[in-house]
């Protein structure tokens, strides 16, 4: 099985609608998904850290360890046809690696079974259902 592309997400009309999507909060990371209207064979990716994590070079730090993190990861438990938004948190500049690649492993795991349209809707995130029952 070929591994799906990864494409950057840029634009911030990419990122708030991901937002309104299904979320995962891990230590590490917190991780937003979002099924696109359009599907495609490809899985959308944006990395964002804001300042409460601290200044540029923490910023970048953390984006960049995210970044290695979706580049190991995401082509092997990512689904085609869904954007991901991966959020720094103040621990992930110093979460040793071992662990930041478990959170994010855990967290694309539950966003795989939140975004499933066969999930029960009882078991599926609040953010997700409202998403759903909306369109």
């Amino acid at each position: 099985m070929a591994k799906p592309i990864l494409k950057r997400l840029t634009k911030r009309a990419q990122f708030l609608f991901v937002r309104h999507g299904a979320r995962a909060v891990r230590t590490g990371v917190l991780m937003e998904a979002r099924v696109r209207a359009e599907g495609g064979a490809w899985i959308g990716v944006g990395f964002t850290a804001s300042g409460k994590i601290g200044g540029a070079v923490v910023r970048n730090r953390a984006r960049r360890r995210l970044r290695e993190a979706a580049r190991a990861i995401l082509p092997e438990l990512g689904v085609s046809g869904v954007d991901y938004v991966f959020v720094a948190r103040q621990q992930t500049p110093s979460t040793p690696w071992p662990s930041l690649l478990d959170d994010v492993r855990n967290a694309l795991i539950r966003l795989r079974a939140d975004l499933s349209p066969e999930a029960p809707a009882k078991q599926r995130s609040a953010k997700a259902r409202s998403a759903s029952e909306g369109e």
